[in-house]
């Protein structure tokens, strides 16, 4: 499975690192991960690194993410070149939904907006 969900204790921040080819079946497991660990742990902070994302899922299954992702999660994205426009369409579709979703190219910046 080309995808990990963490959770740091300390930073009181969860983590989803994808990589390769990534279909929606994963990301729809890792949502689930998120959602348990957000309601186990009491966190609501998510960075998901999709730097090594090779091919994302298809535009549909993309929407549909976007559209359904947890309202409750502030989430930061870290994109690569590689699937840049599929995730800013996932981030449209979150965002158009009153969703916090940001994608970033620099890690320090997603974590200082995560805090704020």
């Amino acid at each position: 499975m080309p995808e990990e969900v963490t959770y740091e204790a300390d930073a009181k921040l969860m983590r989803v690192r994808a990589w390769g080819v990534d279909p929606i079946e994963n990301w729809n497991a890792s949502k689930e991960k998120v959602r348990q660990l957000s309601e186990t742990h009491r966190v609501f902070r998510l960075l998901v690194d999709v730097r090594e994302l090779e091919v994302a899922p298809s535009i549909l299954d993309i929407f549909d993410f976007g559209q359904n992702w947890l309202d409750n999660i502030k989430t930061a994205i870290l994109v690569g070149e590689q699937t840049h426009e599929d995730v800013r369409f996932v981030e449209t579709v979150a965002v158009n939904r009153s969703k916090q979703m940001q994608i970033f190219h620099d890690e320090d910046e997603a974590l200082l907006w995560l805090g704020e």
